[in-house]
């Protein structure tokens, strides 16, 4: 009897802990198939919940990147209720939020962070970002300078600095934290792509539309989801008259990221470029209704009501442009 007792108690038993399926988990998340990294974490923290710190921060991220936001925030809150001092899960709450667009309570995750460890870079980069979009670049600017210093193949933080140089138009300090980022990782695209954008400022179109040609490659099968390269070479070419050619990358930008108003803004002014006056008001239009805070297609679709004959709503346009023009100045991501 307690033979068969004992057996029965085995079978109720967990199975045993399998540290295979947090390295499958950690595995897929990098490679970015996060629906695969959310399940093998899951299983992992079922069979493994004394590893909980290695396994529901990247669960709980690759939950969010697959739209889970409400259950990813709760697996983070009950997991730092427990621990409330864990690094690695205060960053990923924070992260969390920012995929959800709650920047105040990232804001306050990142806060929490430093005051744990004031050195902390991914907390220092996640200031920096806040700072960098509420317009303050010099703030930014300087801790991304202070981070690099003590982390000087810190990939992220040399592409943000870079980023911070080519909004602030100093285009050769620019190309050298791209550039840096290169040497540190020589498949970023984000980096080909902004070096891109800092050849196009300079006039160097040949440069350019190769360093865009490179991002393109990069991304074309990797990275489905990453449109800029594709908008920003239909947008130089443009510039050079080829209308064309410029749609057809516009319409695999708009492809990729259909929720992107500069997608159909560039299309919508290639297809006028064409004389498809439908066919650019269609566009016009789209990118009108996704932002409507962006005022650059306005100032076109002013211009084709008016090619229509519809004076009022090219007065409507025109003025919606002006207003938004002066409060909001274009900024790039």
């Amino acid at each position: 009897m307690i033979c068969q007792f004992y057996l029965c108690l085995l079978a109720f038993q967990a199975p045993p802990c399998d540290p295979a399926l947090i390295q499958y988990g950690h595995a897929a998340f990098g490679r970015r198939e996060f629906q695969a990294a959310a399940q093998q974490l899951r299983a992992a923290l079922d069979t493994c919940p004394a590893q909980r710190g290695a396994i529901v921060p990247e669960m709980a991220q690759a939950l969010a990147y697959t739209n889970q936001l409400q259950p990813a925030i709760g697996a983070l809150q009950e997991f730092l209720q427990a621990e409330p001092s864990s690094i690695p899960g205060r960053l990923a709450l924070a992260n969390v939020y920012l995929i959800a667009q709650r920047l105040a309570d990232a804001q306050r995750e990142a806060s929490k962070v430093l005051a744990l460890d004031p050195s902390q870079p991914a907390a220092l980069k996640m200031k920096a970002n806040f700072a960098y979009l509420a317009g303050n670049f010099e703030e930014a600017r300087d801790i991304l300078i202070k981070v690099l210093d003590r982390h000087p193949d810190d990939e992220d933080g040399s592409y943000m600095l870079g980023r911070i140089y080519y909004q602030e138009s100093r285009v050769d300090h620019a190309m050298g934290q791209f550039e840096r980022v290169l040497k540190i990782n020589p498949r970023s695209y984000k980096a080909y792509d902004n070096l891109g954008l800092c050849y196009q400022a300079r006039g160097e179109t040949d440069k350019a539309t190769r360093y865009f040609l490179t991002a393109i490659k990069l991304v074309d099968k990797d990275h489905p989801e990453y449109d800029w390269p594709y908008a920003n070479l239909a947008n130089l070419l443009l510039d050079t008259g080829d209308a064309e050619k410029a749609f057809r990358l516009a319409s695999k930008a708009a492809d990729r990221n259909p929720n992107s108003a500069r997608n159909f803004y560039i299309g919508g002014k290639a297809l006028c470029q064409l004389n498809k006056t439908e066919l650019c008001l269609n566009w016009l239009q789209r990118s009108a209704a996704l932002d409507l805070n962006y005022p650059e297609p306005l100032y076109l679709l002013s211009r084709t009501y008016h090619r229509l004959g519809q004076e009022q709503k090219a007065e409507e346009a025109r003025k919606k442009f002006s207003e938004l023009k002066a409060k909001q100045p274009s900024q790039r991501r």
